[in-house]
């Protein structure tokens, strides 16, 4: 009976191997409930991909009334579809004669016709934009180099698009070009004496999404209020304030604040984590990875995982050392190892083995009791049953489950 038993177990994870082999689905997701806009009539997700150069990162099609989406990563996938949702919005409103958009004749007219293309993140992949796409910062030629149209010597306009982002729930750093168009152009005719009441009883039938990653995390929200409440400038000298004071060089510090890849939310997400960090023992190494991300995933990989660290320790934490690898961040206190990894979809793979493998090989080099992964996304139940079988346990969707979130460590 225990040798049926046994042969049955291995058949199943045989099995579950063979799937994972296969087209990623979102059924093999199993996103949260509250992952999707609430009741969205406009968002459609059209295909899943593994993304080729980087393996355990996905790819989506996306499609809407007002364009296609290319979207890269779950955390930006969530962000653009609550984008879309507010946009639909405001563009029924705007067709009825009134609401939020009142006045906003301009809202989309430096986009262009390549909005029929529209591919929101992936930077180094985007085709037939239109010359509006040059209006955004971010991940294009540096965060707080280039500001917005209209925002240049006007802190007016800057501080009115801020809190009409706020209002709809929107990232006012936002690389969605037609979202960027519509905030400036409300933001225009709000500084024109049109369009004055409206945003006060603008309903969007989602929760507020201003942060880049959907989470419980407390430390986003501190970060989010100061972002909100502050323009570019005063954000840059804040940050760099902060930084200087944990200790890092100002060669470092300056690049980091420049890094064409982060926006300058996404900068101050990571600034906040630095300063929950600085008492483990490593944490300066974290700033070095962000500086060597050349591209758009990899920054995103660092920007996750340093959060889930964060996330995850007290207010007085313990002895406790970070060591960065390939695969994510190694977090040990004097009982455990957790390896925090950022990826979209692990299963029973080369890359699910290598995750496994160094999990395993850190328990054992740095002497602890138990071992642990905690993934940003998706895990299968298959590769969980695999690595438990090895006494690895596995914690899915870090970045967006508050059940998902890993236990302090």
């Amino acid at each position: 009976m225990k040798k049926k038993i046994s042969f049955l177990i291995a058949l199943s994870l045989v099995l579950s191997q063979a799937v994972s082999f296969g087209a990623v689905t979102l059924q093999d997701l199993r996103l949260p409930k509250d992952f999707y806009p609430a009741q969205s009539p406009y968002a459609k997700i059209l295909s899943v991909q593994e993304n080729g150069k980087f393996p355990g990162f996905l790819t989506f099609s996306v499609s809407s009334p007002h364009g296609n989406y290319l979207v890269r990563g779950l955390v930006n996938l969530h962000q653009s579809l609550h984008e879309i949702d507010v946009i639909e919005q405001l563009n029924a409103s705007e067709s009825a004669g009134g609401g939020v958009a009142d006045g906003a004749v301009d809202s989309i007219k430096d986009t262009g016709t390549g909005l029929k293309n529209l591919a929101v993140h992936p930077v180094d992949s985007v085709t037939g934009i239109g010359k509006g796409i040059g209006k955004l910062g971010g991940k294009i030629g540096g965060a707080f180099r280039k500001k917005e149209e209209g925002e240049k010597g006007d802190s007016f306009f800057s501080s009115t698009k801020r809190q009409l982002a706020k209002k709809l729930g929107v990232d006012v750093y936002s690389r969605n070009p037609d979202l960027q168009a519509k905030l400036d152009s409300m933001a225009k005719a709000r500084m024109g004496g049109r369009g004055i009441v409206t945003v006060a009883t603008f309903f969007v039938p989602v929760g507020l999404i201003a942060s880049a990653v959907m989470t419980v995390s407390n430390i986003n929200s501190a970060a989010d209020q100061l972002v909100n409440d502050s323009d570019r400038v005063d954000l840059f000298k804040l940050n760099k304030k902060a930084l200087l004071d944990l200790g890092f060089s100002p060669e470092k510090v300056t690049r980091f604040l420049n890094h064409p890849y982060y926006t300058p939310r996404e900068i101050t997400y990571f600034r906040f984590y630095l300063e929950k960090l600085k008492r483990v023992q490593g944490f300066e190494v974290l700033l070095d990875q962000a500086n060597q991300a050349v591209s758009d995933i990899p920054a995103d990989k660092i920007l996750h995982e340093v959060q889930i660290a964060a996330d995850s320790i007290g207010d007085a934490p313990r002895a406790m050392k970070i060591v960065v690898i390939p695969e994510g961040l190694i977090l040990a206190n004097e009982d455990k190892v957790a390896l925090i990894t950022a990826y979209d979809f692990l299963d029973n793979s080369v890359l699910g083995s290598r995750v496994t493998e160094k999990a395993i090989s850190f328990r054992q080099t740095l002497a602890k009791r138990s071992a642990e992964i905690w993934n940003g996304g998706a895990v299968t139940s298959g590769f969980g049953g695999a690595i438990l079988m090895k006494g690895i346990k596995v914690q899915r969707m870090c970045l967006f489950e508050s059940t998902g979130k890993p236990a302090e460590i």
